[in-house]
């Protein structure tokens, strides 16, 4: 339980560092955000991904994982409370892990 509230804390403050900086990053003209609904439309219609995890960042945000058939291409889309989605990550060949071993500590 322990490392699962880490996790999400490290989560949350990534997710609050992107959502602020992205106006400031060098990259920042890279990142294209829109209402929700206009990015799901998109990927789903150029990419045929569609949403396959997601994860709350506190009471700021959600994450989400898009995911072609096979996992051809990926996308990763935060979303704030006021409904503003940003595209934060995309790529291909994305690998499902069926089990995520316990850590020994």
């Amino acid at each position: 339980m322990k490392r699962i509230h880490i996790h999400r804390t490290i989560i949350s403050v990534l997710a609050a560092i992107l959502i602020t900086a992205s106006g400031t990053t060098a990259n920042a003209q890279d990142i294209v955000c829109a209402k929700h609904a206009l990015i799901v439309e998109y990927l789903k219609g150029e990419f045929q991904e569609l949403q396959r995890a997601f994860g709350l960042v506190g009471d700021k945000a959600i994450l989400e994982l898009f995911l072609s058939p096979h996992g051809a291409t990926w996308t990763i889309v935060i979303t704030d409370v006021s409904g503003r989605s940003c595209i934060l990550a995309a790529g291909d060949s994305w690998e499902q892990r069926l089990e995520v071993p316990e850590l020994k500590t």
